[in-house]
């Protein structure tokens, strides 16, 4: 799935998919969206092709976007549902950390005991770093002690946020952490929390609110900001 937003384009490929295969549907993808230049392009296993022109509802005067209320029901029935029907939690975290791990070359680990207690509302912690080509690895950590639903969502999040870091307004800390708190809200638009809940969605799992606020530092977590999200 390829999907445009703000000068960006965001692909998203399935975990396991061979490097060469992957290539291919990259080229298919790019392609397409040279031709059409829709919102979001995407490819099933029988290369048929997708397309939607918006990922929001019609926006109400006054330029603001429509609220999402179930984000499940933007793209119910689409190639969105998802690939191998629904999953329980730990299913679908499994399968994120596969997908960070193989396709993003990155790493994907509980947050490690020895470092608890953490601030009260911290998530995960997520660092982007880069290789010599400019080729970006994350690094994510997730409580383990939250509730698998939580925790799900949350690993969908950081996925979203390994690829599109630069999209945000929030800075990490000195040494390029950002933290995620666990105050969670709506998808109202494009995004990273909208690229997390069709990724959580497409996986297996129904997502629930999939905005989590981005911190600089764990003081932040502890007197929550209505705006952080």
């Amino acid at each position: 799935m390829l999907i445009a937003h703000r000068g960006r384009l965001l692909v998203v490929t399935v975990p396991a998919l061979p490097a060469t295969s992957r290539e291919h549907l990259v080229r298919l993808l790019f392609t397409e969206y040279i031709q059409h230049e829709s919102a979001a392009v995407a490819l099933d296993s029988e290369l048929n092709v997708y397309f939607s022109e918006t990922l929001e509802d019609a926006a109400p005067p006054h330029g603001r976007l429509a609220q999402i209320t179930d984000v499940r029901t933007l793209h119910e029935g689409s190639v969105y549902a998802p690939l191998h029907g629904w999953q329980c939690d730990e299913a679908v975290i499994t399968a994120l950390r596969e997908l960070i791990t193989n396709s993003l070359n990155g790493v994907a680990e509980d947050v490690p005991r020895e470092v608890y207690p953490l601030a009260d509302g911290i998530g995960a912690a997520v660092i982007v770093g880069y290789d010599e080509h400019g080729t970006p690895h994350p690094l994510l950590w997730v409580r383990a002690d939250l509730s698998s639903g939580l925790r799900a969502d949350l690993w969908g999040y950081c996925a979203a946020l390994a690829t599109g870091s630069d999209c945000v307004d929030v800075e990490p800390d000195e040494n390029g952490i950002y933290y995620l708190g666990t105050q969670r809200s709506a998808v109202t638009g494009p995004g990273l929390a909208l690229l997390a809940a069709i990724t959580v969605q497409r996986l297996g799992r129904r997502p629930e609110d999939c905005a989590f606020p981005l911190l600089s530092s764990p003081a932040q977590a502890e007197v929550p900001s209505p705006t952080a999200a």
